[in-house]
């Protein structure tokens, strides 16, 4: 007889199917679709549904381009749909287990919730329940329209997160012991989820990865705005006119804004230089702080103290988008760096620590800036409010493969999942990933997620606390002190 595994929610029952040590429930919708609700409008809980509702397969991703081979494989499932998430379970009924909720990254333009890198077996195998959420991307999630609210996409977030305080229990898990987590974007999300009033009680640690702050500008979402409105041949740009424009209009305007104001458009001048170290890597779709749904800056947000937080990043992040650029010469880097308000002193022992071409010298900078660096900020704010934090930084290089030799962006997430033998992740790395390291990346993550506290001493302005994730691992007492001094 064949296993029935039905989950009761408060939305109706749900068929699920065992997958290894885990039950596992896909595409349970948390939200009306936006098709019914309207793209640009705030997320509506899913009404009732009568008899018993298939979660067998992945739901719906957001609308997006298809991009080819990106660095997580991530497929992109048509639907109707794409407010939905997956649990990953060990267990159902009140078993009181520690949550983790995962939100995806793609730059907040890309990305699903489906790819084999975020399968929770092995979360569900070490007692922690794990439910992956998708999210309305691009100009349907983020755009600044008139007579529409402002962050849709950060609303959906607070709803799967109201989803998860309604029914978690009854997938054996605890709403009390809830912590978000993201890579990215979805580590950004995080952060941006500090300073969410709508938010807070609903989770209670945060895990950014990645991603501790790429928020937009209040600037920055109105240059998008317009420019989108030119793309679009509209010169009022509400929600009326885009509710009846196609998707697919839509999505090509916004492809050509990726291009134009995206990560890595960098062409060929000291200017640009300037600009990318001044302002690290810029995303022009993500949260921003809007006064209604998204009231403080993460590190604002982050001196509450209220709730713990784990962040950090890999070495190399993207330092592979600027190794072929040739042109770039030392003068423009320290021209750069001068104009970016990089300290002489600081700017000098920057430099000086680093064997690498000036193009190297720029992949290295922007890591730094943008991830490395932030990741510290944020727990230092959450510290210095008499909260609990931790950092850490993936310094592990692929020993083959297209990225040889960097620790770039993606890579501990294998780690953290404890999907090293998924699809696409030997791709990546060109050979075998050690175990060692496997069980030191996702242990940390199961412990915070369950006790708040990965294992390491937390990370203060005093201390500055660094577990350095290799071969082996090591804890360091302020590893990335040049760096902070020149990117703070």
């Amino acid at each position: 007889m064949t296993e029935q595994i039905i989950a009761r929610t408060a939305q109706g029952r749900l068929r699920g199917a065992r997958d290894g040590d885990a039950l596992r429930f896909l595409g349970v919708p948390y939200a009306t679709s936006p098709l019914l609700a309207g793209r640009f409008a705030a997320p509506v809980p899913h009404p009732r549904w009568d008899g018993v509702r298939n979660a067998l397969v992945y739901g719906a991703t957001s609308p997006q381009p298809d991009r080819g081979v990106t660095l997580i494989p991530e497929p992109i499932i048509a639907g109707d749909n794409e407010l939905n998430l997956n649990v990953f379970t060990p267990e159902l009924g009140r078993a009181g287990l520690p949550v983790l909720v995962w939100i995806h990254g793609g730059g907040f333009f890309g990305g699903g919730n489906a790819s084999p890198w975020y399968r929770g077996v092995s979360f569900a195998r070490d007692g922690v329940v794990l439910v992956s959420v998708n999210y309305r991307l691009g100009a349907q999630g983020f755009l600044e329209v008139p007579g529409a609210p402002a962050n849709r996409a950060v609303r959906d977030l607070v709803r799967a997160l109201e989803w998860v305080r309604e029914n978690i229990a009854a997938f054996g898990g605890d709403p009390d012991r809830v912590t978000i987590g993201g890579q990215s974007a979805g580590g950004a999300a995080c952060g941006a989820l500090l300073g969410v009033p709508s938010a807070r009680g609903l989770f209670r640690g945060a895990l950014c990865m990645s991603g501790a702050a790429l928020d937009q500008t209040p600037a920055g979402v109105s240059e998008v705005s317009e420019r989108l409105s030119v793309l679009l041949g509209t010169a009022t740009l509400d929600r009326s006119v885009l509710e009846g424009r196609p998707t697919r209009e839509i999505l090509a305007a916004s492809d050509v804004i990726l291009q134009e104001l995206g990560p890595g458009q960098l062409s060929p001048d000291a200017d640009a230089v300037a600009d990318v170290l001044g302002g690290g890597l810029r995303l022009p779709w993500g949260p921003w702080t809007d006064g209604d749904v998204v009231t403080e800056d993460p590190f604002t947000a982050a001196r509450r103290g209220d709730v713990r937080v784990l962040a950090g990043a890999t070495a190399h992040e993207f330092n592979m988008a600027w190794t072929g650029a040739d042109w770039i010469t030392w003068d423009m880097v320290s021209g750069g760096l001068a104009r970016a308000g990089v300290p002489a002193e600081a700017a000098a022992a920057y430099l000086s620590r680093l064997d690498a071409r000036p193009a190297d010298m720029v992949g290295q900078a922007t890591t730094d800036r943008t991830f490395r660096v932030p990741a510290q900020r944020l727990a230092e704010a959450v510290s210095g409010g008499g909260g609990g934090a931790w950092v850490y930084d993936f310094g592990w290089t692929a020993p083959g493969g297209p990225l040889r030799g960097m620790a770039f962006h993606c890579l501990d997430v294998p780690f953290a999942f404890g999907t090293t033998g998924e699809p696409g992740v030997a791709e990546a790395t060109g050979g075998a990933t050690p175990e060692a390291l496997v069980a030191d990346v996702h242990g940390a993550v199961v412990r915070f997620v369950a006790d708040g506290d990965p294992g390491w001493p937390g990370y203060t302005g005093a201390s500055r606390a660094v577990m350095r994730f290799g071969e082996p691992s090591v804890l360091a007492y302020d590893p990335l002190r040049l760096e902070r001094l020149a990117w703070t």
